[in-house]
């Protein structure tokens, strides 16, 4: 079992050195710019494409990009059609690939980056109004899937999965949200980008925390969670129940599913809990962007005990908040200063990571480009004593702590065209064997449909 817990802490670690990535395969972790950003001159009327938007998908916490900021907003008359029926589809292709500046290959590969590494993933969305056929309020059938790759099967597996296929429903104006069906619950809480809609970048908020007490990734568990807000939408309540990840981790969990991503129950995954409380204000003309969330995760799995035998659960808290600093432009409330800080726990005698704080400055909209962003990120991770007790007994040299430092950019090429890129400086890249700093190099292009 120990190799199995070693395994994972090395793709955890993967998604500490590259930050967000590790949930950036299913087409929604990005670096966020408003929807409505996509073209400064489309004038005041508004376009087809804006109208479309109304039909993509509610309640996640890292919007879809616009479909005005697609390579082809209208897809000829398609998308016209599809939207007279209530259908809208949207799709992607990102490539991507990480490089170690400092000449550190090594063979077997240990961590993302260490040796040149590459990725693919393509990706399509597609909802439908369910209100055209009877249910509630404003109700949605949503669905995604993605073709990936990646050269290091160590950073996730490769293969077809289906990652949403579930109904949301919105009653009362929105402030009453409810979604049932398969989805990864790391769409719906936490909030791993920055900003409030979506351009591709390598950048956000990167905790592996949640991803090693249960959240699904890579794949779909069945879920429900609720939302309710107060009449000024502000403050709200969240609650949400799935399936744990495997505690084996994400391949084992890949493994155990089927070929489509549906499987109801996968044995030892349990039912996983969480509830989010939080108070979130959208940037508009002199109000600043705010958004301040806490949260408590409990998994029903047993998870290895570095002391010997099984932990009956897993559980972990975090704290997460994005303040807009500075309002560059009025008449696009969204550009300007942010800051996004976060800390995050779990118990270290069943987590290899047991807890990390952090701080991005980011910038949307810098330098008279209202559609590019910057960002600057730190994170200290703290890595569980337990752990590093047992690989030493077993004469590995473990460390007890981890930093990230990462600065990246994202430029947009064209529309529905954007070039991320990020250098990251990470000292104790993977938690054992010890292993020198890290220096790496990450591109990323993604291109929308």
């Amino acid at each position: 079992m120990s190799q199995n817990i070693r395994r994972y802490a090395l793709v955890l670690a993967g998604s500490v050195l590259l930050m967000s990535w590790a949930v950036c395969n299913d087409a929604h972790a990005t670096l966020l710019l408003p929807a409505d950003s996509a073209d400064a001159n489309f004038g005041t009327e508004m376009l087809p494409c804006h109208r479309y938007d109304s039909l993509q998908p509610q309640g996640t916490t890292s919007p879809a990009i616009s479909t005005c900021e697609t390579m082809s907003p209208g897809m000829g008359k398609l998308r016209e059609k599809l939207a007279e029926h209530g259908w809208l589809i949207q799709g992607g292709t990102i490539f991507g690939g990480t490089f170690d500046l400092l000449d550190h290959a090594a063979h077997p590969q240990l961590y993302i980056g260490q040796n040149s590494t590459y990725r693919a993933n393509t990706f399509l969305t597609a909802t439908y109004d369910l209100s055209r056929v009877g249910f509630a309020g404003a109700s949605q059938l949503v669905f995604n899937a993605n073709l990936q790759w990646f050269s290091y099967a160590g950073e996730n597996p490769s293969g077809f999965a289906i990652n949403s296929f579930y109904v949301s429903q919105r009653f009362n104006d929105g402030r009453v949200q409810l979604q049932y069906g398969f989805e990864e619950l790391g769409n719906q809480f936490y909030g791993f980008s920055l900003g409030t809609s979506s351009t591709t970048s390598p950048a956000g908020v990167g905790s592996s925390i949640p991803y090693e007490v249960g959240f699904i990734f890579n794949k779909t568990a069945p879920e429900i969670n609720l939302r309710l807000a107060t009449a000024n939408k502000h403050f709200y309540e969240r609650f949400g129940v799935t399936r744990s990840v495997d505690p084996d981790g994400p391949q084992a969990d890949w493994d155990h599913n089927n070929f489509w991503g549906l499987k109801w129950h996968i044995p030892g995954a349990k039912a996983l809990f969480i509830n989010e409380l939080g108070y979130q204000v959208e940037a508009a003309p002199q109000q600043r962007m705010m958004w301040l969330r806490q949260g408590v995760i409990y998994n029903e799995s047993h998870f290895p005990n570095f002391r010997g035998g099984y932990a009956d659960s897993n559980y972990a808290y975090y704290l997460v908040g994005d303040r807009q600093l500075w309002q560059s432009d009025t008449s696009q409330a969204f550009r300007g200063l942010y800051i996004n800080v976060k800390a995050d726990y779990a118990p270290p005698d069943r987590n290899v990571y047991a807890g990390d704080i952090g701080a991005t400055f980011y910038v949307l909209g810098p330098f008279e480009r209202p559609d590019d962003a910057f960002a600057f990120g730190y994170t200290f991770n703290r890595l569980s004593r337990s752990f590093q007790h047992q690989q030493q007994a077993m004469g590995i040299a473990a460390v007890d702590n981890s930093r990230n430092y990462a600065l990246s950019y994202v430029f947009r090429v064209r529309r529905g065209i954007y070039l991320s890129n990020q250098l990251s400086y990470t000292v104790n890249p993977i938690p054992a064997p010890r292993q020198p700093e890290a220096l790496t190099w990450m591109s990323s292009l993604s291109l929308s449909y």
